[in-house]
């Protein structure tokens, strides 16, 4: 089931096609005009979402996705779009630390994952590992979007070395992840509250939430460059006019 959070700032980039394709203005020089890609932030389970939230006050260019099994944390995110998965299993009451669940639910919805995906160039996934929604839905995620052609970042939250039963799920989760996406980024969260130790936990959390934000703007403004690196390369090739170009085969070469 979709959902929608309340007005935002409108979006830059209006072009719905799919591809990397948007409306270009060359001029006699060649001169490519900056190009804003259309990137989606999605965040699976408590963690993720609660990164979602600032990000979706951040930065209005970009596509907000809340994906949760958890019903009452989903109402509670700030995004664009939103995915309860399972409801009708499992009543909305989340995946209870139980992985396979996790997968089985984000594969039972596995459409509707693929179509909040579509029409983007970019995707940055964030999960908390060690639970069940985040360590079972994310490489379900991951490998929708890799299907879909887009530049897949994956951002695995790691829990806090005291979280000892959660650490071992965690780590085979990263694995997994990080074998679908080779653009996975681990954060650690004992390294966040090793550099501020008279930190509350609110706080820490907070610090992470915050390098996850700079993380993607720093991505997102690589990939805008990139993808007016390409426009100018084919300088030869586009009319002076502007018209529309497809670079969906240059989307996996952004690192």
């Amino acid at each position: 089931m979709h959902g929608f959070a309340g007005p935002k700032v409108p979006h830059i980039c209006e072009n719905k096609e799919k591809g990397w394709k948007m409306e270009t203005k060359v001029n006699t020089s060649r001169t490519v005009l900056p190009v804003e890609p259309r990137i989606a932030v999605v965040g699976i389970g408590g963690a993720g979402c609660n990164v979602i939230n600032d990000i979706y006050w951040a930065d209005g260019s970009i596509d907000t996705i809340a994906i949760n099994t958890d019903k009452d944390s989903l109402r509670r995110t700030m995004s664009d779009k939103k995915v309860c998965l399972c409801r009708d299993v499992i009543k909305g009451e989340g995946a209870k630390g139980d992985v396979l669940l996790g997968e089985r639910c984000a594969k039972a919805h596995i459409d509707e994952i693929r179509e909040v995906l579509a029409d983007h160039d970019a995707v940055f996934i964030i999960a908390g590992m060690g639970g069940g929604t985040g360590t079972g839905v994310a490489p379900i995620v991951a490998t929708v979007a890799r299907t879909l052609n887009m530049i897949t970042f994956m951002i695995a939250v790691k829990p806090f070395s005291f979280e000892a039963d959660r650490m071992k799920i965690a780590k085979a989760g990263i694995s997994k992840v990080s074998a679908i996406c080779p653009m996975t980024v681990v954060i650690e969260n004992d390294k966040i509250a090793a550099s501020a130790p008279n930190a509350t936990m609110d706080e820490a959390f907070g610090m992470v939430n915050n390098s996850v934000v700079r993380f993607i703007g720093e991505k997102k403004k690589q990939i805008s460059e990139a993808m007016c690196d390409h426009l100018r390369s084919l300088g030869s090739l586009i009319e002076d006019r502007g018209e529309t170009h497809s670079l969906s085969a240059y989307a996996g070469s952004v690192a």
